[in-house]
C-alpha cells in the first residue's frame, strides 16, 4: 500500500524500497528498470540480502547491458563470477584498480592475481600503471618478500625524483607491515628506512639550530653514499 502511494506521488526511490520489504522484488525490479533506478535498487539488495547469487547477477546483466562495466563487475563479484568482474573492471579503467586488488585479495585465485599483475604491468594494454598499485597488490595477497622489493624500487625512484617524502612513507608503511606480520625485517629494508629517515631528520634539526645533530646525521648518510 505504501508503495502504490508512493509511485502515484513519483517517489520510485521510495516504491520501490516498500516494494523490497513486502517482498515484491520481480515488481521492484521492473519499475527500477523502467525508471533508471536501478542504483537505489542496488543499494537496497546488497544492504538486506547481499548474498542473493539470482538478485546480484539480474542487476549485473542490468549494468552490463547499459555498458555501465564498473557497476556490473561488482555485482558479478558478489555472485562469484570473479574472472568476469575483474575483467569488466578493467575494462573501466585504473579509477577502479583499489576494487580490483580487494577482490583478488579476499578471493586468493592464482589464475586472478596474475591477470591483474599483467594488468598492473601494461601486458595487457600495453600502459604500465603506477608501481605503487603492484605494491598495494602484493601486500594486500600477503606476498611481503615481493612488496618489499617493489617497495625498495618505488622508494629509490622517488628519491631520484626528489620525492623523499613519498619515498620514506612507503619504506615505513612497508616496515611496519613486515613488523605487524611477526616476519623477519630485512637489513635493505631496515637500512634504506635509516638513510632516508637521516636525511630528512637532518633538514629538520637544522632548522631547529641543532647543527650538530643535523651534522650527525648527515655524516650516516654520507658514509653509505657508493
Amino acid at each position: 500500500m505504501i508503495s502504490n502511494y508512493c509511485e502515484t506521488r513519483g517517489a520510485k526511490k521510495e516504491a520501490i524500497e516498500f516494494l523490497i520489504l513486502g517482498g515484491k522484488r520481480e515488481e521492484a525490479f521492473v519499475i527500477a528498470q523502467s525508471y533508471q533506478e536501478m542504483d537505489e535498487y542496488a543499494k537496497i539488495i546488497l544492504k538486506n540480502d547481499d548474498r542473493n547469487v539470482e538478485e546480484h547477477q539480474n542487476i549485473a546483466q542490468y549494468y552490463e547491458g547499459k555498458g555501465m562495466q564498473g557497476k556490473a563487475a561488482r555485482h558479478y563479484e558478489k555472485c562469484e563470477q570473479y574472472q568476469k568482474a575483474l575483467k569488466l573492471y578493467m575494462n573501466d579503467g585504473e579509477g577502479l584498480i583499489p576494487d580490483m586488488i580487494d577482490m583478488v585479495s579476499k578471493v586468493k585465485m592464482d589464475a586472478l592475481t596474475h591477470d591483474l599483475v599483467d594488468y598492473l604491468m601494461g601486458e595487457k594494454d600495453g600502459v604500465p600503471k603506477e608501481p605503487q598499485w603492484l605494491f598495494k597488490l602484493y601486500r594486500a595477497i600477503g606476498n611481503l618478500p615481493q612488496a618489499i622489493r617493489i617497495a625498495l624500487n618505488i622508494s629509490q625512484q622517488e628519491q631520484e625524483l626528489g620525492n623523499y617524502k613519498f619515498a620514506h612513507d612507503i619504506l615505513l608503511e612497508t616496515y611496519k607491515d613486515v613488523k605487524t606480520s611477526n616476519n623477519r625485517i630485512p637489513y635493505s629494508l631496515t637500512n634504506k628506512l635509516m638513510l632516508i629517515h637521516s636525511f630528512m631528520l637532518a633538514k629538520r634539526l637544522v632548522k631547529m639550530q641543532d647543527h650538530l645533530g643535523g651534522a650527525r646525521m648527515l655524516i650516516r648518510v654520507s658514509n653509505n653514499i657508493s
